[in-house]
């Protein structure tokens, strides 16, 4: 893991923040040791010059003494000394006169004091001398010689006092026990200072470096926060000033270039409108002539159907038939007058409409046929839709188209799925089936005339195309939507208009 600048500030900060700590630690240990031990020396000379005369007067000269109470006086006056190991008294030639046990406070400490020899020259000085001894199994000892006189002056004896430095090595142990838990403190709250300086150090970096990342993702209004006067403070300042520099051109690349984009598609849509209208109006050139032929029979069978009608009682039951023969030749008589429109605009006949009605009504008109019988159809409406403005006919006409291209996209058997909702100020109508589909890349070429996906034979490739022209005289639009799985799915959009509005348009077509 590569070191960042926080983890690198903070190892060394901390690096020399225990080099520090450890070297004042050793320097106050060392310091102390050596009063403590001064001190030992010091408070021992005195407690020598004190006792060897009062020693002399307790020994009375008998070396033992030959009563144990003095024996036992002498431990008493001496056991106020805590730190004393054991004394020994020397004649002036050097022979070893009286030595005691070891001190009830020592008894349990294993000091080898039998190999301690005593220095021959060391008894004949006439002053003190101390000596630090320094045992095999690393204790320590103060070797004090004190020189005691007679009425003469002369020096008769020689008392040796050894001295533990148990006290000073105690004292030493708990400094430095205690030394190391206020250092393990200091050091703890040392570093935590320490990482939150490099926090507060590290964390101004760390945003301009996500800042920086940010923008070069194009995040063009990220912004840094701006804490203080210092270096940190005034670069992140720069780089605030940076962005929204970038910022400002990056909106107007963006103004341009949305305008250019809306100027393109209505260049691309006005082009696409031109094309459809030249091949409509070649189609309608063509329909002319089929629709010339078609309506004459279709005439001629309208006014059979209307000569019946009028030699028929009005009880006769076959009354129904007729009159659904005279409708439906009447409706293929506009059908194909509607296909005259691909070449010229005819006037929409607007008048309001429940377009929900229209919608059951043609579903049911349809289901009775042999296509449709296996064929589950649903149909999903939103309650209280509005009443749309437009021509029944035309719009029916739509609807058959769609659900037969659906019907005969299941071959007879599947589902077929409409959903009628309000999307906005239109209404939507979705009409959904299980079949084969639509391939994404002919979802737009079905609505080019002549062109058909069906079996050869089977299909003109003109339905969609009037289909789509019957919407869009309505001021709507149809489309083949992407669905999910198989099956297609067509979208249906129809403005809501008011009928005011609207009956003042029929007025103007019909006056122009």
């Amino acid at each position: 893991m590569p070191l960042t600048l926080g983890r690198k500030f903070f190892l060394y900060s901390g690096g020399t923040l225990v080099v520090v700590l450890l070297i004042a630690f050793l320097t106050l240990e060392r310091q102390q040791a050596r009063q403590w031990e001064d001190h030992l020396r010091t408070q021992n000379s005195s407690f020598a010059r004190l006792a060897t005369p009062e020693l002399l007067k307790l020994f009375r000269g008998d070396f033992p003494p030959r009563e144990s109470v003095v024996l036992q006086d002498v431990y008493d006056f001496l056991s106020f000394n805590r730190d004393l190991v054991r004394f020994e008294i020397y004649s002036p030639a050097g022979r070893l006169l009286f030595q005691s046990p070891q001190f009830p406070d020592y008894l349990d400490l294993p000091l080898k004091l039998d190999s301690i020899a005593v220095d021959r020259e060391r008894l004949k000085v006439p002053r003190m001398t101390v000596q630090t001894l320094h045992l095999e199994d690393g204790q320590r000892l103060l070797d004090l010689t004190e020189p005691a006189f007679g009425p003469t002056g002369a020096q008769v004896l020689t008392i040796r006092y050894l001295v533990s430095f148990d006290s000073v090595d105690r004292r030493l142990l708990e400094m430095r026990q205690q030394s190391w838990r206020i250092g393990g403190i200091a050091l703890i709250c040392s570093l935590l200072l320490t990482g939150l300086g490099a926090r507060r150090v590290t964390r101004p970096i760390q945003a301009l470096t996500a800042g920086a990342r940010a923008v070069a993702r194009g995040q063009l209004a990220t912004r840094i926060a701006e804490n203080g006067r210092d270096e940190l403070a005034t670069l992140a300042r720069a780089f605030n000033e940076m962005a929204a520099s970038l910022a400002a051109n990056q909106d107007e690349l963006t103004a341009k270039h949305a305008a250019l984009i809306r100027a393109n598609a209505e260049l691309q849509a006005i082009q696409e409108h031109l094309i459809r209208a030249e091949r409509l109006a070649t189609i309608g050139q063509l329909a002319a002539g089929v629709s010339h032929e078609i309506d004459n029979p279709v005439g001629i069978i309208l006014g059979y159907a209307e000569l019946l009608l009028e030699d028929l009682p009005e009880t006769d039951p076959r009354r129904e038939d007729v009159l659904a023969i005279i409708a439906e030749c009447q409706r293929c008589r506009r059908i194909t007058g509607g296909l005259l429109g691909l070449a010229r605009s005819t006037p929409v006949q607007w008048e309001p409409l429940d377009f929900t009605l229209l919608v059951r009504e043609t579903l049911t008109s349809l289901q009775p046929q042999k296509i449709f019988r296996g064929i589950d159809c649903r149909l999903a409406i939103d309650p209280d839709l509005p009443l749309l403005v437009g021509d029944a006919d035309r719009l029916r006409q739509v609807l058959v188209n769609l659900l037969i291209n659906a019907a005969q996209a299941l071959g007879g058997q599947g589902m077929i799925d409409m959903e009628l909702a309000r999307e906005g100020g239109a209404l939507v109508l979705r009409i959904c089936d299980d079949g084969p589909g639509i391939p994404p890349e002919l979802r737009e070429r079905i609505f080019e005339p002549f062109f058909s996906t069906k079996p050869s034979g089977e299909g003109t490739g003109l339905g969609l195309p009037v289909c789509r022209k019957l919407i869009e005289e309505h001021g709507g639009s149809l489309e083949a939507e992407a669905r999910e799985g198989a099956g297609a799915c067509f979208r249906l959009q129809l403005p809501i208009q008011s009928p005011e509005k609207s009956f003042d348009k029929g007025y103007d077509d019909s006056l122009g």
